[in-house]
């Protein structure tokens, strides 16, 4: 593909927690994610001088297990990154993610911008931008060149696949073509088989190429998703990562 699917945000104002947002790839690629906190952290977590981010993963069905602490432990790594968490210290951010459709390539990036969403619809946590992820998919050709598919949805004629997120609104506060600045926050590319991926770095370069035009697409999605919202928690957003630059 060379665009991605139709994208579908929701925020769903879900009762007891300070943000929540849905979204969705295509019609069946679906996550739901909500953030509660700045709220006090447990003695044994608290930092002294920043907020503590924990992430708590779904699947669809059953109950965690090895993958999700595995996806847990990289959404944090992510989301931390995002957030500017020494304006809270000994204070908990907690973030659970709920898988709504069955895992596919697609899923991940699909939790993690429902994460970010959630994130920003809360208001309540600063942030240094707001964070976008895609799925590319690769193929062998018959040549032997790697070619690289943004969004995959034909997964059984790919030879690996992977998620890369982006950190959009960090850098120098000028936005040129009406988009702030990105940076790649995570990669993980696996073969067909389950087993991690190595790519070279000039195949690390033209997927990164590839995913970042979705992830643009993606940021331009949200920017809209919140445009007929109340306050423009985006536009916020980038606001504050301007103000923290100056």
């Amino acid at each position: 593909m060379t665009s991605l699917r139709p994208i579908h945000i929701a925020f769903d104002a879900l009762a007891g927690v300070d943000g929540s947002a849905r979204f969705s790839f295509g019609e069946t690629c679906t996550a739901l994610a909500s953030v509660s906190g700045p709220v006090a952290a447990r003695p044994a977590s608290e930092h002294p001088a920043r907020a503590t981010v924990e992430v708590h993963v779904r699947p669809l069905s059953l109950v965690p297990g090895t993958t999700e602490k595995f996806l847990g432990a990289a959404f944090k790594g992510i989301l931390e990154r995002a957030c500017i968490l020494g304006q809270h210290p000994r204070t908990l951010i907690q973030v659970v993610v709920q898988a709504l459709s069955r895992p596919s390539h697609a899923l991940v990036p699909a939790q993690i911008n429902a994460c970010s969403l959630a994130l920003v619809n809360s208001g309540s946590i600063p942030m240094r931008g707001v964070v976008c992820a895609v799925a590319v998919g690769l193929r062998k050709t018959e040549g032997r060149q790697t070619e690289f598919v943004l969004d995959p949805v034909e997964e059984s004629k790919l030879d690996g696949a992977g998620c890369l997120a982006f950190l959009f609104g960090i850098g120098p506060a000028s936005v040129q073509g009406g988009l702030p600045p990105s940076e790649v926050l995570w990669t993980n590319f696996r073969t067909v088989n389950g087993s991690v991926l190595s790519l070279q770095a000039s195949e690390l370069a033209q997927a990164t190429t590839v995913a970042r035009k979705g992830a643009t697409e993606v940021w331009l999605g949200m920017k809209k998703s919140l445009a007929g919202a109340s306050p423009l928690r985006l536009i916020k957003t980038l606001d504050w990562r301007r103000e923290m630059h100056q």
